[in-house]
C-alpha cells in the first residue's frame, strides 16, 4: 500500500497531555471533514511505503538508548490511511504510536494513545450531526477548539477519556488555528481568556494552548 504522506518532521508535541514531548510527526494527506479553522495545508501529498515512512522517522528521531520514542500521526485525518501493516512496522522500529483523529471513524487495534478532537459547527443542527457521525467511545484524550459557540460538555456525555483538553481558538490577537474567513477574524476577539473563565467553572477541563506556535516550532 502506497500511504499519501503530506509531510514528516520532528519538533516538540505543541498541546494536549504531551505538551512538550519531543516526537516525529507523520503528517498524513487527505480529510473527510473541512473545518474553517484548520491550521493545516493538507492536500498536497507524496506516496510512500509503510518501509520508507519507518526509514524517515527513524532517520528524524536518531537518538541511540532513547527508551520510549514518540511518533503522531495526524493529518488531514490520518485514519483514512493507517492500517495495522504500518503500526505493526512502528512498532518493530520500537515507537510508542499516537494518533489525533476526528473521531468519525473507527481506528485499527495498536495504536498506543488515542487523541480524539470533535468537531462542531455553528448551529445546533451542525452539532447534532457531529455527535452523530463520532465513531470512537473510549479514548486517551479528548481535546476540543473552543469556540464559545457551543457547550463542549456535550462530548463528555459521548466520550470515555483519561484526559479533557480545552484549547482557546485564538490567542493574543492571533489565530492559533489559522482561518481564512475574514469576518470571524473582524467579529471575534483573543479568546483565552474566555476558555481559561470557562474552565475555572468546570475544573474537569484542562487548558491546552498550542505551545509550538507561541515557540516558534513547527
Amino acid at each position: 500500500m502506497a500511504y499519501k504522506v503530506n509531510e514528516i518532521f520532528y519538533t516538540l508535541q505543541g498541546e494536549g497531555a504531551h505538551m512538550g514531548i519531543p516526537a516525529v510527526f507523520v503528517r498524513f494527506s487527505g480529510c473527510n471533514l473541512r473545518c474553517p479553522w484548520c491550521d493545516t495545508e493538507f492536500s498536497e501529498s507524496t506516496p510512500m511505503s509503510a518501509e520508507e515512512i519507518v526509514a524517515e522517522v527513524q532517520d528524524l528521531y536518531d537518538i541511540p538508548n532513547e527508551r520510549r520514542k514518540m511518533v503522531v500521526l495526524t493529518g488531514g485525518e490520518p485514519s483514512l490511511q493507517v492500517d495495522k501493516t504500518l503500526l505493526d512496522a512502528l512498532h518493530a522500529a520500537g515507537f510508542y504510536i499516537c494518533i489525533e483523529t476526528n473521531g468519525t471513524r473507527s481506528l485499527p487495534d495498536g495504536i498506543d494513545w488515542i487523541t480524539c478532537s470533535p468537531k462542531a459547527g455553528e448551529s445546533p443542527e451542525t452539532l447534532s450531526h457531529a455527535v452523530e457521525r463520532l465513531a470512537l467511545k473510549k479514548v486517551n484524550e479528548v481535546k476540543v477548539v473552543f469556540t464559545g459557540t457551543y457547550d463542549p460538555e456535550v462530548w463528555r456525555g459521548q466520550l470515555e477519556a483519561e484526559h479533557w483538553m480545552l484549547q482557546p481558538l485564538r490567542y493574543n490577537g492571533e489565530w492559533l488555528m489559522q482561518s481564512g474567513i475574514d469576518e470571524w477574524e473582524d467579529d471575534r476577539n483573543d479568546n483565552l481568556p474566555e476558555t481559561v473563565r470557562y474552565i475555572l467553572s468546570h475544573p474537569f477541563w484542562r487548558l491546552s494552548v498550542q505551545i509550538h506556535k507561541i515557540a516558534g516550532l513547527r
